[in-house]
């Protein structure tokens, strides 16, 4: 169980293994941003900004993704565009494999490894704006 932020003092990201009653701090320049109390109930209140709001999300390279789009979009001309359904059928693939992450809407730190809870939805672009001013 891990949880990812960029710290916002030093801007780097750091990624947390997690225990009970652990101080959480930047690696890097020892920021302290909060406690975790307990690793059960992570998701009543984010640990870092005491947020009550949290999404679901895929723990997945976007950038890698989107690197696999473009090598379908180049090879279009060459397979008469039969590269797309095989990039989408690829990517589709990827997504059922790929496991789900959840974050706070406020601090964007990410839960990896943690028990999701089946309320947690998929960002929502109202709830995102609301918290866009805190990041």
């Amino acid at each position: 169980m891990t949880i990812s932020r960029f710290c916002p003092q030093c801007k780097k990201y750091a990624r947390l293994n997690i225990s009970n009653g652990q101080v959480l701090s930047c690696p890097h320049c020892q920021n302290q941003w909060g406690t975790m109390e307990s690793k059960e109930n992570v998701f009543e209140r984010c640990p870092i900004c005491t947020c009550r709001q949290f999404y679901i999300d895929k723990d997945f390279n976007q950038v890698l993704g989107l690197a696999v789009i473009a090598v379908g979009i180049v090879l279009v001309p060459k397979t008469y565009g039969l590269s797309l359904p095989v990039v989408a059928f690829i990517d589709w693939m990827l997504y059922r494999k790929v496991a789900n992450m959840a974050v706070c809407y406020r601090c964007g730190s990410e839960f990896r490894g943690f028990a999701t809870p089946n309320q947690l939805k998929p960002f929502m672009h109202p709830i995102g704006l609301k918290y866009d001013r805190y990041r």
